[in-house]
């Protein structure tokens, strides 16, 4: 069984690399489809357990917000006045 465990990974590369269905590529290197499935699982599953809890480095960039109402585009920046953009939308609504 151990084995088989090591042998797998490569196994699997070679049938992604194929380019063939899971079915197809069993049948061409006479491997039986349902072992294929239980590895394919296996590892996917042991592959997400490796990956998960980890954290994920974020950038945030202030970036320009771009609102657009009845043709009429706004381009609000970090930093703007909340009461100043109420006003502008307001006064674009009874416009």
């Amino acid at each position: 069984m151990m084995q088989d465990r090591t042998n797998w990974p490569d196994r699997l590369a070679a049938w992604r690399h194929s380019g063939k269905t899971g079915a197809a590529w069993c049948r061409d290197n006479g491997i039986g489809y349902y072992q294929f499935q239980y590895w394919r699982d296996k590892l996917r599953r042991s592959e997400v357990g490796e990956h998960s809890g980890h954290f994920v480095p974020l950038t945030v960039t202030a970036t320009p917000l771009r609102l657009e109402y009845n043709g009429v585009s706004l381009h609000v920046s970090s930093g703007f006045d909340p009461n100043l953009l109420r006003d502008v939308i307001s006064a674009l609504k009874d416009a």
